[in-house]
């Protein structure tokens, strides 16, 4: 199956979801929901999300500087921008981490360097997901114990993460990958391979980064959180922070299973299902603060289509000595 056809099933999936999600929840109502909405309180929030860019550069930052990159927070997020800007405008949710790695690239970083900050920087934002979402079930038991599905698949991809992460930093689990990884004779792929796990793994020593990095993840999820929560009152959906904090976690979490384009559907069903049909929120209401909180989004991203376009403008301006 080619790479194109992947993110064309990707967009059916996503664009089938939320249809069936629209026609139950009544289009006219969500529409007229989401019409009503509070629109200084949503400006408020995209300016907080936008903002927060700047937390998760911070975090890229200390990673950086980690391995001797000495990088200003605001040329790292402008990267972010640019990169959450290809996220939402590309069918893949890694295109921005590719972005943001050719960016520092041209900044003179060597090419295993940058993305092992990247890679390292991803997955301590996941274990971190990982750890509220799992928390914010056991917290709501009640609620979570009917959906063992959801409940299990979320603890494994957690499980899952901490495998990663106890490959990436154990010395023994490190070693053994290294072993693997030295048997790859194609070409140069497993001598690059052995160059990027270096880069990663020389993290280890670096465990005061480490644990900034991840209390700047939880602060970061947080705020997200707060934005979500934002949101969510503009368009008169008065649920409890607890609940929608919880369901922003493992709506995140799924979207490390690439079957939708950027979680489309499977974050607004997962909040229909809980809000809507658990615990009685109007399901049209409902539907609408979700749409509404993906509308931020992407009007945020947008900011980094500007800043990309922006940048391109004076790097040509650059070589014709404009």
């Amino acid at each position: 199956m080619t790479r194109h056809v992947k993110a064309g099933l990707r967009v059916a999936v996503s664009v089938l979801l939320l249809g069936a999600l629209a026609w139950l929840c009544k289009p006219a109502e969500t529409w007229q929901a989401m019409r009503g909405a509070h629109l200084w309180s949503l400006c408020g929030a995209l300016c907080v999300y936008v903002a927060s860019m700047s937390i998760v550069a911070w975090r890229w930052q200390l990673l950086l500087a980690a391995q001797g990159i000495r990088i200003g927070l605001w040329r790292l997020t402008r990267y972010y921008l640019i990169g959450f800007f290809f996220n939402n405008f590309l069918p893949s949710s890694i295109g921005g981490d590719v972005a943001r790695i050719m960016h520092v690239r041209h900044d003179g970083c060597q090419l295993e360097l940058g993305f092992s900050s990247v890679f390292v920087e991803r997955l301590t934002g996941f274990m971190a997901m990982a750890l509220l979402a799992v928390c914010s079930m056991a917290f709501l038991a009640g609620v979570f114990k009917e959906m063992p599905v959801l409940a299990g698949g979320t603890v494994a991809l957690a499980v899952g993460f901490m495998g990663v992460a106890l490959v990436c930093f154990e010395r023994h689990a490190a070693g053994l990958a290294m072993r693997l990884l030295a048997r790859i004779h194609w070409r140069t792929v497993g001598e690059t391979a052995r160059r990027v796990f270096d880069a990663v793994h020389a993290y280890r020593a670096r465990a005061g980064t480490l644990a900034a990095v991840f209390v700047i993840s939880l602060a970061y999820q947080a705020v997200l959180g707060g934005v979500t929560y934002w949101v969510m009152r503009a368009t008169g959906l008065e649920a409890p922070f607890v609940v929608v904090f919880a369901l922003m976690q493992i709506a995140s979490m799924a979207g490390v299973i690439p079957i939708t384009l950027e979680t489309a559907g499977v974050r607004e069903g997962l909040y229909v299902l809980v809000l809507g049909e658990m615990m009685g929120y109007d399901k049209a209401l409902t539907l609408a603060a979700v749409v509404l909180v993906r509308v931020v989004g992407i009007v945020g991203s947008a900011v980094g289509g500007v800043a990309y376009m922006l940048g391109d403008v004076r790097v040509q301006e650059s070589k014709t000595g404009a």
